[in-house]
């Protein structure tokens, strides 16, 4: 869970997990769980970025990631820019698919908790432009789907930095 990841299961509701392959998800159901598959769709949402700087004697390169660790970039610096500032969706992912692994003795209305979501929902925003994904939350069983219980007032959190 993410430092920022408020979203603990501080209700102690059954916890749902979640395969993200074939052969785990066969495995669930194998071992009586109901697969709910999902699409794995990257949100436009989440985004991390980046910029590479290189040395200009040497050719070694630093990774930045803040706004702030930016080096000045004149006649006499040391380093160049050679990738400027990019964004890019942080998440790989070996399948496109998952699925949810249902328990059979689910109850209709049920209140559970997800422990690694499959959907993209913004865990927290930095005023530097990154977003980052919720990893978890709570859900309610409707009988053929969670119902994600995701409100942003309480899921989501916002740094200044």
């Amino acid at each position: 869970m993410a430092f920022w990841d408020r979203n603990k299961n501080s209700n102690e509701l059954r916890v749902i997990k979640t395969a993200r392959d074939k052969d785990s998800i066969n495995k669930a159901a194998k071992n009586g769980y109901r697969p709910l598959i999902k699409k794995i769709e990257p949100s436009d949402k989440i985004r991390s970025k980046y910029s590479v700087i290189q040395n200009k004697k040497t050719g070694e390169i630093e990774i930045i990631g803040d706004y702030r660790m930016g080096f000045t970039m004149d006649k006499e610096s040391l380093f160049e820019t050679v990738i400027d500032w990019t964004y890019y969706y942080p998440h790989t992912f070996n399948s496109p698919f998952a699925a949810y692994l249902i328990p059979k003795d689910i109850k209709i209305g049920e209140r559970v908790f997800i422990e690694d979501l499959i959907e993209d929902y913004i865990g927290a925003s930095w005023n530097q432009g990154d977003t980052y994904r919720l990893e978890s939350c709570e859900a309610v069983w409707n009988g053929t789907d969670l119902e994600i219980q995701y409100d942003p007032r309480t899921n989501r959190s916002d740094f200044i930095g």
